[in-house]
C-alpha cells in the first residue's frame, strides 16, 4: 500500500507539475501515447506463460497482484513502475488473449528467458529479440488493418500515429551472456559482445525504419551479483569481487554496457530525427547491492523465495514455489515473510521492492544519456 502511495505521488510529481510546490513540470517528452517493450524476464508481463512454456506459482504476485500474474516476481517489474510514473495502464503481454487484454497504450512483446540473438534448440526460449520484433510488425500489421474497418476497435488498438509517437522500451541481453558461461570462458564470451550487439543494432534499424523515434534503451544488471550465479560459479572464494559477487560476471557485462553504451551513441548520429535514452541500469543496481542497508534493505544477495538458508537460499534443484523430492525428502522453495528485506527474489530476478527503488532511481534522470535531470528537478528517496 505505501509503495503505491509512493508511486501516485510520483506520478502526479513527474507528469503534472507538483501543484504549489514550486516544482517546474516535467517535460512532456514523457507524455506516450503508447507504449512497446521488447526484453527477456525483467520485463515479462506475462508472454512466457501465455506461450504455455512455463507456469507461475505462488509465491510469485503475491505481494501487489494477489497471485501468479505472469511476471517473475513477487510483484511489479521495473517497466510496471514506469508506467504508473507515466500514468499509463500496465503492459498487457502480446500473447495473453485471456482477462480482455487492452492494446490501446501499447503491448509488451518481452519473453522470459530470450536472448538477442537467435534461438538455439537448447535456449531457454525460443522468443528472441528478432522473433519478438517480427511480432511488433504482426501486431502493426493487423492493427492497421482493424482501424481500416471503421471506430469498432479503435478503443482496443493503437490510433495509427501511436507507432510514430510512442515510446520504444528495451531490457534485453542478460540471458546472451549469462547463458554463454555455462560453456564458454570469460574470453569467449567477451569475444562474443560484438555479435550480440550487432544482432540488436539489426532490430533497432528495423524498427527505425518502419517509423519508431523513440528508443528507451536498458543496460544490463551485474550478472555475477545474482544468487544463482554466485551459487554455481562462485564457490571459489578468489572468484569473487568486494561485494562477493562472481567478478568474472560483472566484469562481461560491464564490457557489454560500454559498448552497448557506444552503439547508442552511434546511432543518434545515423537516426535522423530520432531520440535514444540510454539507461544505466547497471549502476543502479550495483549501487543497491553495495548500500542495501541504506535503501532500508536486510539482504543483497540472498533469495527472498528459495530454499537452502543463508548465505543465498538458491538451491538449482528447488526452485521458487516448488515443492520437490530431494535426498528422499520432499522439499518446497517458500518465499520469505517480508519481501520488502530483500533485493532479490527468487535468485534471478529482483523483489518488487527492489524494482520500485531502481525505477525510482531512473526517474531522477541521472543515469541516463542524455540525462533529464534537468527536468526531474527532485529526487525520489524511497521508503519501505
Amino acid at each position: 500500500m505505501r509503495l503505491s502511495v509512493v508511486l501516485l505521488v510520483v506520478a502526479l510529481l513527474c507528469l503534472s507539475g507538483g501543484g504549489g510546490g514550486g516544482l517546474v513540470a516535467a517535460s512532456t517528452d514523457f507524455k506516450f501515447p503508447a507504449v512497446f517493450n521488447f526484453g527477456d524476464s525483467n520485463s515479462d508481463t506475462g508472454g512466457r506463460v501465455a506461450a504455455g512454456l512455463e507456469s507461475i506459482l505462488p509465491p510469485y504476485g503475491s505481494t501487489f497482484f494477489g497471485g501468479p500474474a505472469g511476471r517473475f516476481c513477487d510483484g511489479r517489474l521495473i517497466l510496471d513502475f514506469l508506467m504508473e510514473a507515466m500514468d499509463m495502464p500496465l503492459l498487457n503481454a502480446y500473447l495473453d488473449s485471456l482477462g480482455a487484454p487492452i492494446f490501446r497504450t501499447g503491448v509488451n512483446f518481452a519473453q522470459a528467458g530470450c536472448s538477442i540473438t537467435p534461438a538455439k534448440p537448447t535456449s531457454v526460449s525460443p522468443f528472441s529479440f528478432g522473433l519478438q520484433i517480427k511480432q511488433f510488425f504482426s501486431f502493426k500489421d493487423k492493427v492497421t488493418k482493424l482501424l481500416s474497418k471503421g471506430d469498432m476497435y479503435r478503443p482496443y488498438i493503437p490510433q495509427e500515429d501511436y507507432f510514430s509517437e510512442g515510446l520504444y522500451m528495451f531490457d534485453i541481453g542478460q540471458n546472451d551472456l549469462a547463458g554463454e558461461f555455462y560453456s564458454k570462458t570469460e574470453d569467449q564470451v567477451i569475444a562474443s559482445i560484438p555479435t550480440i550487439l550487432l544482432e540488436f543494432e539489426t532490430g533497432l534499424k528495423k524498427l527505425y525504419d518502419q517509423g519508431a523515434r523513440k528508443f528507451w534503451i536498458h543496460n544490463t544488471g551485474p550478472l555475477g551479483c545474482l544468487p544463482e550465479n554466485i551459487a554455481l560459479f562462485g564457490k571459489d572464494p578468489s572468484q569473487l569481487d568486494e561485494l562477493h559477487c562472481v567478478a568474472k560476471h560483472n566484469r562481461a557485462a560491464k564490457l557489454f554496457n560500454l559498448q552497448l553504451h557506444a552503439l547508442c551513441t552511434k546511432l543518434r548520429g545515423e537516426f535522423t530525427g530520432a531520440s535514444i535514452t540510454y539507461v544505466d541500469i547497471h549502476t543502479i543496481k550495483y549501487s543497491l547491492i553495495a548500500n542495501y542497508s541504506r535503501f532500508g534493505f536486510e539482504h543483497a544477495t540472498q533469495a527472498c523465495c528459495g530454499y537452502g538458508g543463508p548465505p543465498l537460499n538458491f538451491d538449482g534443484n528447488v526452485r521458487c514455489g516448488q515443492t520437490v523430492s530431494l535426498n528422499g525428502k520432499l522439499v518446497t522453495a517458500k518465499g520469505c515473510s517480508d519481501t520488502t528485506e530483500f533485493v532479490n527474489w527468487d535468485g534471478i530476478h529482483y523483489t518488487e521492492a527492489a524494482n520500485f527503488h531502481i525505477a525510482s532511481q531512473i526517474l531522477t534522470g541521472k543515469y541516463s544519456d542524455p540525462p533529464f535531470v534537468d527536468k526531474m528537478p527532485f529526487v525520489i528517496k524511497p521508503r519501505f
